[in-house]
């Protein structure tokens, strides 16, 4: 994938920077901390292949999937969905 544009931002004292990436098929916007990512979370767009998509974010940068990535961190939604992860990994059952 692409780069198109990295966004950081701070959230209770770590850095964060969110990615927006793009190919031919799909714009990806994913949350990163220390260069690799900070939750399990992706937002995807597939685009049709008639479709440019770097014209598609030069005329609208995925604003609304930066917002709702960003928002992810700052509510900790991670978090449940990692211990439940952890949970089933364990072998553990309901």
């Amino acid at each position: 994938m692409n780069l198109y544009k990295k966004i950081p931002f701070a959230q209770q004292g770590t850095d964060y920077e969110i990615r927006v990436l793009y190919d031919e098929r799909a714009v990806t916007v994913a949350a990163f901390r220390d260069n690799r990512p900070a939750n399990g979370f992706r937002y995807q767009v597939l685009i049709p292949k008639a479709c440019d998509a770097r014209a598609l974010l030069d005329r609208h940068a995925a604003r609304e999937l930066v917002d709702r990535c960003r928002d992810d961190i700052e509510q900790g939604r991670w978090e449940p969905v990692a211990e439940a992860i952890g949970f089933c990994a364990a072998g553990k059952s309901g």
